[in-house]
């Protein structure tokens, strides 16, 4: 027996309303708690889904909504709202009469702290973003004013999956550039926040991949960032330059790249003028005020 007959046979009860023997099923065959999750059981109830149209909405969008409480992180349950998500993303892919809706529910999704669920999210983003295209672009300009919604949308800016039906260069563009401006104008106290690791993580890997397809718009954007003074951008910007793929190909503007980011290295401070820590007078004040 493949693992297709009791799949489609539980998915058919759920969606008549005996959802348990659904669930038990998907988190049996989760492998997790593990290293690496069942991604094609994942897959294969997300098309078993898409096959079912709107039929299977409503269990999709219940299982995309059960929470950590419910579902906790590193447990064979959370693999149920994973599914969801996946079987979201293709319907979405796959009926722009429900797209809209449904990014939605991805954007309230984007920032659960629970990382399989924002890694269904993204590979799910990809996924319209290759049926989508380019109209994608526009839809999640609204998810850049958030750190692990703006880094879900740079990740899946870097799947060959979305890539494939990119076209629009300035428009990836934009929303990398607002990925920056979102880091940069981080309050100080956002770099103890999960979401605002995740962007500045992204934001070390994501121009690489999207310079591999884009390249020279690309890089006229990370020059123009070089002037940062906010040393971890910095350091996210000159990441791209350890890519020996792209120095192979775009070695001219790598070489700009690199030559601006030492123009506005901030000089090192002058030796002579560094006369040491002060002397502490702090023990000799507490003394006075006994």
């Amino acid at each position: 027996m493949t693992i297709a007959d009791p799949l489609s046979r539980a998915l058919g009860e759920a969606i008549a309303g005996k959802r348990q023997p659904l669930f038990d099923l998907l988190a049996r065959g989760s492998h997790l708690p593990g290293v690496r999750m069942n991604d094609e059981l994942a897959d294969a109830f997300a098309q078993a889904c898409r096959s079912m149209g709107s039929r299977a909405d409503a269990l999709v969008l219940a299982m995309t909504r059960i929470s950590a409480d419910e579902a906790p992180g590193a447990t064979a349950f959370e693999f149920i709202p994973v599914c969801g998500i996946h079987a979201l993303g293709l319907r979405a892919a796959a009926d722009p009469g429900v797209r809209a809706a449904f990014l939605r529910e991805l954007h309230t999704r984007a920032d659960d702290l629970r990382f399989r669920v924002r890694d269904a999210v993204v590979e799910s983003l990809a996924k319209v973003g290759e049926a989508a295209g380019d109209a994608l672009l526009a839809d999640v300009a609204s998810w850049m004013d958030g750190y692990f919604h703006a880094a879900a949308v740079l990740r899946a800016l870097g799947h060959d999956t979305w890539q494939g039906s990119l076209h629009d260069a300035m428009g990836v563009v934009a929303r990398l550039d607002e990925a920056f401006l979102l880091a940069r104008d981080a309050p100080r106290a956002a770099a103890r926040w999960p979401g605002h690791k995740a962007l500045i993580e992204t934001l070390a890997k994501a121009p690489a991949l999207v310079a591999a397809r884009f390249g020279v718009p690309v890089f006229d954007m990370l020059v123009r960032w070089s002037a940062t003074k906010d040393p971890v951008l910095r350091e996210g910007i000159a990441a791209i330059l350890l890519s020996r793929k792209l120095a192979s190909r775009f070695g001219p503007d790598m070489a700009r790249l690199d030559a601006a980011l030492k123009a506005t290295t901030p000089a090192p401070r002058n030796p002579d003028h560094d006369f040491g820590p002060s002397r502490d007078r702090s023990k000799n004040r507490r003394r006075g005020r006994r």
